[in-house]
């Protein structure tokens, strides 16, 4: 029998956005003002929490923002381009995926 100390930790999803992207995201999320002024600092900040979850065994799932695809979603859900936005919209991809972990 499995018990849930048994079992692996839930898979995290994490944000991930394009190069590309970048300089509009910053524009479109409420904080981008708080966000690296590059996407290359962005990035080393997003691969050292990618790693770190890992080492404690998280499967890691990297979930695309992309400016539209997202600000299409926050209107569809009617709230604002939050950091609280973006973590429900990575959850909901990741749900979509692998189901509810809970």
């Amino acid at each position: 029998m499995t018990t849930k100390e048994d079992a692996p930790p839930p898979v995290v999803g994490v944000y991930w956005i394009d190069e590309g992207d970048y300089p509009a995201l910053r524009n479109i999320f409420d904080d981008g003002n708080k966000m690296p002024l590059t996407w290359k600092e962005w990035l080393k900040m997003a691969e050292e929490m990618k790693r770190g979850l890992e080492s404690y065994g998280h499967v890691v799932m990297r979930v695309r923002i992309d400016p539209h695809t997202f600000s299409d979603w926050c209107a569809t859900q009617g709230i604002g381009s939050s950091r609280e936005a973006r973590k429900r919209f990575v959850a909901a991809a990741v749900k979509e995926r692998y189901g509810d972990q809970n």
